[in-house]
């Protein structure tokens, strides 16, 4: 038998293949020639597989054989076949039949006879297109089941799939009778008490979220920094494979933006694992991934491409389609990607997205200076249509106060930090060891930046941007966050199903920061109203809530009215002033208008906790041109 790789090139010329459209031809040996035309999306003829059975003297077996035995592909990880392009079809006491595409992949076929006790491989070839399919229906249940309901089994306590334990809604409602029944006895001293109460919280509350902000705005940074330079050290031979989560659901007017944007990420293509995840019943993103060519062959190109560079752009990505199930959510379809994950770092990036081509090579260079227990770095967040309306540049003065310094001051107080929903680099097998993500939370990441926390890990801001669409009408805007607040409300109700235990846990000093950030940014937006109205209403009758106002509530009440409200709009100037964005400075000083906003999110939220807790409000993009940068 020949050992060079001359005769199989020339026998893949003989059946029309592109031998030469991969790269570096030279390098790749008779064994992960295959291999390496499969990984670059070169189509490879079932005659092809026929004649190369012919000549190494191997049978070849038919599409349905091998797919009748399709249950027995897990036998062995999903990955591994994959990788191998090989699913076993029968094991008996001396032997293990196995159908492949790559027979010439001598040493995996000696390692399978070691993993199965010495028994006899006996070696059928068969199509890629065979084998793929066979591998895929046989992993297809598994990886349904798992990707939706992996964490209930593994730690139920941390999944949402149950809204409230007992405990908590006897609380809930056993405190709602008292009330009530004690505003019917004397609603007077009933709304004392509720009225004090709730200036108390904000009492306690605001100073904290002051003292966290300015942490972070005048505080040393503790965001990890990674220069050009060190950037460009890094030799791309060298770098890990890394995955990239991209779920797509209702998404076809954006696909080909994502697709592009992430083409142009300055990251070697043989490193990279693009896992472009969509739905099996979403057929407008179906049927535009077909019309692109992620499917298939088609005719398409983007304009400044020719047709070979257009194939190599196809090359990049890796189409998923994600069975259907009882509910279609973000974190479900990423579990899914997760449990196909190559890489030995992930990122999710949102289908709008547009992150600094750089940011995986400085995610790489940040994992490497951080401490051992840092398993996770978040990117910092804005939008590139932030001029576009009042409302979306409310929107990026939100996200330039989050993520610029109230974040960075979070994590210099030791407080757990809740992830963005986009641009989470993590190190995969940490990830996969915390469950990964909570397919019945609708902020599956603040949750997860709760369970590394509590897992003993640390979440580390990384200096880089990722750019997206901010929601540009209100009714869309209201829709998404309401799904936000119904996420946070499920995340706090999840994390406190044992408090001690979460003490324990957390820490006293976590444990403390998480109640009034994650319980604080719960409670305050939906009892506003309330102080609101009351405030409006002493302004117009004189005297109507007169026996609230006693010595010493008064004087909570001017603190949290006057100063809690002057410092946050101030604490909200700060990104303006640190970019020198001097002109936009007004919309800040208007903001309590947008906390309105927010507080209408929250109660709609809540109402739909308790009426359709898994239901995934879709936030519409595509539908705004970029008008600039913060």
């Amino acid at each position: 038998m020949k050992r060079d790789k001359d005769w199989l090139i020339t026998l893949l010329k003989s059946h029309g293949v592109d031998v030469y459209s991969i790269p570096d031809l030279r390098v790749v040996d008779e064994e992960t020639l295959i291999l390496n035309l499969h990984r670059n999306r070169v189509k490879l003829p079932e005659g092809f597989f026929k004649d190369l059975a012919r000549i190494l003297g191997l049978p070849f077996i038919d599409k349905g054989l091998v797919q009748a035995r399709r249950d027995l592909a897990m036998m062995m990880p999903y990955l591994t076949l994959k990788e191998n392009l090989t699913v076993p079809l029968e094991v008996s006491a001396d032997r293990i039949k196995v159908a492949t595409s790559n027979p010439l992949n001598k040493g995996f076929f000696r390692l399978i006879g070691e993993i199965f006790k010495g028994r006899l491989v006996e070696v059928w070839v068969a199509s890629i297109e065979t084998v793929d399919e066979t591998i895929e229906d046989g992993y297809r249940e598994l990886h349904k089941d798992r990707a939706l309901r992996d964490l209930i089994y593994r730690r139920p306590d941390e999944s949402a799939y149950v809204v409230l334990y007992p405990w908590q809604r006897y609380l809930i409602i056993g405190s709602s009778i008292v009330f009530l029944f004690l505003f019917i006895i004397n609603y007077p001293a009933s709304f004392i008490l509720l009225f004090s109460s709730i200036n108390i919280l904000y009492f306690i509350v605001n100073p904290v979220k002051i003292y966290i902000s300015l942490r972070g705005l005048l505080g040393p940074h503790r965001t990890v920094t990674v220069s050009g330079e060190e950037v460009k050290s890094l030799e791309d031979k060298r770098l890990p494979v890394y995955t990239v989560f991209i779920p797509v659901y209702r998404e076809a007017g954006v696909l080909q933006h994502i697709l592009q944007n992430i083409y142009r990420m300055d990251y070697p293509k043989d490193r990279l694992d693009v896992k472009i995840l969509m739905e099996e019943r979403d057929s407008e993103t179906l049927t535009e991934a077909a019309r692109l060519g992620l499917l298939g062959e088609s005719e398409a190109t983007i304009e400044s491409m020719t047709k070979e560079e257009y194939k190599d752009f196809l090359r990049t990505f890796d189409p998923v389609i994600i069975p259907y199930t009882e509910i279609t959510t973000k974190p479900r379809a990423c579990n899914f990607g997760l449990l196909r994950a190559k890489g030995e770092y992930c990122v999710i990036y949102d289908a709008e997205d547009d992150p600094e081509p750089d940011q995986l090579k400085k995610a790489v260079a940040a994992f490497s200076i951080v401490p051992e227990n840092c398993v996770c770095l978040q990117a910092r967040l804005n939008y590139y249509n932030a001029r576009q309306n009042l409302l979306t540049r409310w929107f990026s003065l939100e996200y330039s106060y989050w993520y610029d310094y109230y974040l960075e001051g979070l994590d210099r107080v030791g407080a757990p930090l809740p992830l963005g929903g986009t641009s989470n680099h993590f190190k995969t097998k940490i990830l996969r060891e915390l469950g990964g993500w909570d397919p019945y939370n609708m902020t599956e990441d603040a949750d997860l930046g709760v369970r590394i926390s509590r897992a003993g890990y640390k979440t580390a801001m990384l200096d880089s941007y990722t750019y997206e669409e901010a929601a540009s009408r209100l009714r869309s805007w209201i829709r998404q966050r309401s799904r936000w607040y119904k996420g946070y409300v499920q995340t706090y109700l999840v994390h406190m199903r044992r408090p001690r235990q979460l003490l324990r846990e957390m820490g006293w000093k976590q444990f403390f920061y998480f109640q009034l950030t994650f319980g604080g940014n719960i409670f305050l937006p939906l009892i506003n109203p309330l102080l609101w109205l009351v405030t409006l209403l002493t302004l117009l009758i004189p005297g109507i809530f007169q026996f609230l106002f006693f010595y010493p509530v008064v004087y909570f009440c001017i603190f949290n009215l006057a100063v809690g409200n002057t410092v946050y709009i101030l604490l909200h100037l700060g990104p303006y002033i640190l970019k020198k964005n001097y002109t936009s400075i007004p919309l800040a000083l208007i903001i309590p208008i947008y906390w309105v906003l927010i507080s209408v999110g929250a109660w709609r939220g809540t109402m739909q906790l308790i009426t359709k807790p898994f239901y995934w409000e879709k936030t519409e993009h595509g539908i705004s041109r970029i008008h600039g940068k913060v």
